[in-house]
């Protein structure tokens, strides 16, 4: 994470076509023992909020 000290997060971005639109597929790779204390921090929550309004823009605009 920005602003962290230690190792990075490696984050994987994938596109797939799939019929009647895009998959979009995050990956995130985080390292030994930080995965629970980015779940504490609620940024689970906040990133599935952001990607449900993201996919009702698309689907406004379409």
């Amino acid at each position: 994470m920005t602003g962290q000290d230690g190792p990075p997060v490696v984050n994987e971005l994938t596109l797939t076509e799939v019929e009647g639109g895009t998959l979009l597929s995050l990956l995130m790779t985080f390292p030994e023992g930080a995965r629970e204390t980015v779940l504490g921090t609620g940024m689970a929550d906040g990133m599935e909020a952001s990607y449900a309004r993201l996919e009702s823009e698309v689907l406004t605009a379409a």
